[in-house]
């Protein structure tokens, strides 16, 4: 397979190890069930993940909680296209979809997908910067890799990220909220917000909120 991914699933999902073996690169092309001969859905997610942080978080939170997932969004998110219908490439639109698609992950998608290959260097921008994935990546309302930061990093580099995170974003109410709770319950009885995820991660690995 090209630029050394390699085709599961019936060719849903392709996938390449990185050259220190710690991350997985992927490329999955889900579609619907509801597809019909003159429509046919497409809808590409690009995501990194570590089997090596997986086991970490079960063992950490002693729960299935953990998935081992860095991040995962829609192909589009990493481009200048913002629409929210699926590609349709029903075999009479095949020859006009397919090539902007792959071009699309070529351009945008191994970019991102390289810079994960120096885990040491990813680290620090997404420390300095959060998970500016590209220029057209929007961070708002995404969660920041606390455990991949952690694992990968060390506590001085998970904490400045988040303190960068909270300032950033304007998440410092939510995440005393969240940590109010989890310091009563031991677990959130609710998600109130995507970004809930991120601050329990930040509860289980001892960071503080400053501010």
């Amino acid at each position: 397979m090209a630029f050394g991914f390699t085709a599961t699933k019936k060719w849903q999902l392709l996938k390449k190890t990185s050259n220190d073996k710690r991350l997985t690169f992927e490329i999955y092309f889900h579609t619907s069930r509801k597809n019909f001969s003159g429509h046919v859905s497409l809808c590409p997610y690009i995501s990194v993940y570590s089997e090596q942080l997986k086991v970490w978080q079960k063992e950490k939170y002693n729960s299935d909680y953990g998935n081992g997932i860095i991040f995962s969004v829609r192909l589009e998110r990493l481009t200048p296209i913002k629409q929210n219908d699926n590609w349709n490439i029903a075999l009479s639109n095949q020859d006009n979809i397919l090539p902007r698609v792959i071009d699309l992950i070529k351009v945008y998608a191994l970019p991102v997908f390289e810079k994960f290959e120096n885990i040491d260097q990813i680290i620090t921008e997404i420390s300095q910067n959060g998970l500016k994935l590209n220029e057209y990546f929007d961070t708002r309302y995404r969660n920041l890799p606390i455990d991949f930061l952690c694992f990968f990093g060390n506590q001085y580099i998970a904490q400045n990220a988040f303190d960068n995170y909270l300032k950033q974003q304007k998440l410092l109410a939510n995440a005393k909220r969240v940590f109010e709770e989890l310091k009563t319950n031991g677990h959130l009885s609710l998600y109130k917000h995507t970004t809930d995820r991120t601050m329990l991660e930040a509860y289980f690995n001892n960071l503080k909120i400053n501010g």
